[in-house]
């Protein structure tokens, strides 16, 4: 079951990243893919940070957020660790998967969906060891 919810996950995170107008996306429910076969490389590089935007804020939350959440799946909260490196595969090839779709491909944003793979495996560490102690507690009073 993990699997599937992972697969389903990440195509939801490739519907999100790759269709041609994020906002029709999210407004109107529609997906539009159109291909490029010639991409812009440079489009990876630009530092075109918009922290004035609350929209642009929103979408790097999102980032965030969606990596967390694929992480915690593929991962099994924790139980595979290879899962995170994995993770951060897709990150990066999703970014460059944009550039095929007319979607400006981010090398920052690779940082930020790491950033969100990062903490869920600070998350799973955590989780886990409250969870070894309170085994080990449970042991040592019998």
């Amino acid at each position: 079951m993990r699997i599937i919810l992972t697969a389903i996950w990440a195509f939801t995170l490739f519907i999100f990243t790759c269709s041609l107008n994020f906002h029709l996306l999210i407004k109107y429910h529609i997906v539009d893919f159109q291909f490029n076969p010639n991409p812009d490389w440079s489009e990876l590089l630009k530092l075109d940070l918009q922290w004035s935007s609350n929209d642009w804020i929103l979408r790097k939350i999102g980032h965030l957020i969606g990596f967390f959440i694929l992480a915690l799946l593929a991962s099994d909260f924790g139980k595979y660790k290879s899962a995170f490196y994995l993770s951060v595969i897709f990150a990066a090839l999703t970014e460059i998967l944009q550039l095929f779709f007319f979607r400006g491909g981010r090398i920052y944003d690779v940082v930020n969906d790491s950033f969100g793979i990062l903490l869920a495996y600070l998350f799973c560490m955590i989780l886990f060891r409250k969870k070894s102690r309170r085994t080990r507690n449970i042991n040592n009073v019998h």
